[in-house]
């Protein structure tokens, strides 16, 4: 379930210049310093394995788990051993014993007890290497470990994140509910909040498992807080929020403080259901007591620092946010004809988006209108579409073999011809072959054939480009 406030518009009046300057510096780092960090991890994985260290190591890793009472780690790498005909197998097994910092310190302290001289001259060397590959990892050096928490780490975690996705959805929550935060409280007591609630997230994080040697990455501690205070911010007044939950979209009104324990009792409860997760539930939740408790003590201590004509300011929706907020009304409530009738209102008035194409074809398609082979047509026509629109129009397409014979053979044309590139190829050859079986051939139907026989020589195809090629050649021939 999906809850997010929408209450507040972006405001120039109000530059959110910390936000900004948050988002920036968290972007820089993961592409200009983490990017790297997937290499490191392979090198020194392959390096491991090439050198033969696994055989030698595992005895002395079972013995210093057992010793060190890690019974579960202990099942677990076992379980990886006895299958390593499996590669991934093989590759996790590593990847555990060569990220474990305080077995690589074992071995060190006691290599000349546990190896032979001849080995200890090949290994040692090239195990400090590969150690120092690990460390220089920026989780490793600069993440969050439980086991081994400092005040540096409980700062320098929250600018690290795991993924393009992580980062992404980190900045998306921060940037919808700080930018208001900013204006409300200011920009220096913003950073300071930001940060504490952040540390306040990592240090509940640690204290849930202090043995942990997982480091935790991510600003999702700090952005929790942001959320709460954005629910502090506006306190008992009523706010509008949007939700998402499974088929049920729309947006209700609510007094902001009501969603505050909604959130930290979802983030306990995903804590204690859902073990297996790599997510750090508990630093959500300390940052949303962190970031709650702040905000009490502001109003109690300081209320004049509230922006409080910036708090009460009555921002207008736009209002085709407000004709599609009744859209996904009657789509929560079922009435999905009510649903398209909105939808065409909107197209008409405020025009046609992908999103909006996407939202029209699947209603009529649930209400099995013959009107969604038009939603199809609208669909394959659009222009300048980003790659992941495109990916898209493409599945959907596909998954709908049934209307494809009742597009036009102009516009099949016009969109097998823009699906003629490296990604989508496969789909733009389907679409040729389906115009090519066609009794009266579409007149550009060659130069379709010798886009096609570019991209296969493209992508290394020699026989697909010879065979586009001789089709071209066939197909401007006899239409000459």
């Amino acid at each position: 379930m999906l809850i997010i406030p929408t209450e507040k518009r972006f405001d120039w009046k109000h530059a959110p210049i910390v936000l900004f300057t948050i988002v920036v510096l968290n972007t820089i780092i993961f592409f200009g310093y983490q990017f790297g960090d997937d290499g490191k991890v392979y090198e020194a994985m392959i390096s491991y394995k090439q050198l033969n260290f696994l055989e030698k190591e595992w005895p002395v890793y079972r013995e210093y788990l057992q010793a060190n009472d890690e019974i579960q780690r202990l099942e677990q790498d076992q379980e990886l051993y006895d299958n390593r005909q499996n590669p991934q197998s093989d590759y996790w097994l590593i990847s555990n014993i060569i990220s474990d910092e305080g077995f690589y310190n074992h071995l060190d302290a006691n290599s000349y007890n546990l190896f032979t001289l001849n080995f200890l001259d090949k290994w040692a060397i090239s195990r400090m290497e590969i150690n120092n590959k690990i460390q220089s990892v920026s989780s490793t050096a600069y993440g969050l470990t439980p086991a081994k928490m400092s005040v540096v780490t409980l700062f320098t975690a929250q600018f690290l994140h795991g993924s393009v996705m992580h980062l992404l959805g980190n900045m998306f929550f921060l940037i919808i509910c700080g930018f208001a935060v900013e204006a409300a409280i200011g920009h220096l007591r913003f950073l300071l909040y930001y940060l504490a609630t952040g540390v306040a997230g990592g240090l509940l994080y640690s204290l849930a498992d202090m043995s942990s040697t997982i480091p935790g990455l991510g600003a999702s501690g700090a952005i929790s807080g942001v959320m709460a205070m954005y629910l502090g911010v506006f306190r008992f007044k009523k706010i509008e929020f949007f939700y998402w939950f499974f088929i049920f979209v729309g947006y209700f009104r609510a007094p902001a403080l009501l969603i505050l324990p909604f959130y930290i009792g979802k983030e306990v409860y995903s804590f204690f259901s859902d073990t297996g997760a790599s997510i750090g539930f508990m630093a959500h939740a300390g940052g949303f007591i962190a970031g709650g408790i702040l905000m009490a003590l502001t109003y109690f201590f300081q209320p004049e620092v509230m922006n409080e004509e910036y708090i009460e300011e009555d921002q207008d929706s736009p209002k085709v946010q407000k004709d599609l907020a009744k859209v996904y009304d009657n789509i929560s409530k079922s009435r999905f004809g009510s649903a398209v009738n909105g939808i065409d209102a909107v197209i008409k008035e405020h025009g046609m988006t992908f999103d909006r194409a996407i939202l029209r074809f699947n209603l009529l398609k649930v209400l099995n209108d013959p009107n969604y082979t038009s939603a199809m047509d609208d669909l394959i026509k659009m222009t300048r579409l980003e790659l992941f629109e495109i990916d898209k129009v493409v599945r959907i397409w596909e998954d709908n073999a049934d209307i494809q014979e009742a597009i036009s053979i102009d516009d099949l044309y016009k969109f097998g011809w823009n699906l003629s590139t490296k990604n989508h190829c496969e789909t733009a050859e389907k679409i040729f072959k389906q115009l090519n079986a066609l009794s009266i051939k579409h007149p550009s139907l060659g130069m379709f054939a010798r886009k096609l026989s570019v991209v296969f020589g493209k992508l290394n195809n020699s026989d697909k480009k010879q065979h586009y090629d001789d089709l071209a050649t066939q197909l401007l021939q006899a239409q000459s």
